[in-house]
């Protein structure tokens, strides 16, 4: 048997009493080991706790969220610079009319997958009907016979 002497962490276990080292199988002393007090918020996972984890993020780096919104008169170039800014700063680029038009065609295919799941029902309702419907008949002409 391959022993490599693998201690699991100590991070994660808060201990009953203060941690006295000990001496291992071979008789030296085991050093201490600290113990961390973490305050654990993210039990649930982090897309649960996201922007917990985002203030904490921008808060240890000194960081601060900036929108810059360029306006201007048709053909000014609005649209380009701003692509340009999103690219140069690895930020997305949002179009304003090309938001709108997501939106729209988000409630279009929101209602039309409603729709389905709705004409879906119907139809699989319909059909335990039928099948039923089967079922009895074929148990009236048992009874019969």
């Amino acid at each position: 048997m391959l022993d490599l002497k693998v201690q699991p962490s100590s991070l994660f276990i808060a201990p009953a009493e203060p941690e006295v080292p000990a001496a291992d199988e071979e008789g030296e002393d085991k050093e201490p080991v600290e113990v961390l007090d973490l305050d654990w918020h993210s039990k649930l996972g982090m897309a649960h706790n996201i922007q917990l984890v985002k203030k904490e993020f921008e808060k240890a780096r000194g960081l601060k969220p900036v929108k810059v919104f360029i306006t201007g008169p048709p053909c000014a170039g609005k649209s380009f610079f701003g692509q340009q800014l999103g690219e140069h700063y690895n930020i997305p680029h949002i179009h304003m009319e090309k938001m709108l038009e997501d939106l729209l065609c988000w409630d279009q295919e929101k209602e039309d997958n409603h729709l389905k799941i709705v004409s879906e029902k119907q139809r699989l309702t319909a059909e335990v009907e039928k099948q039923r419907q089967e079922e009895l008949k074929e148990r009236q002409r048992k009874l019969e016979e």
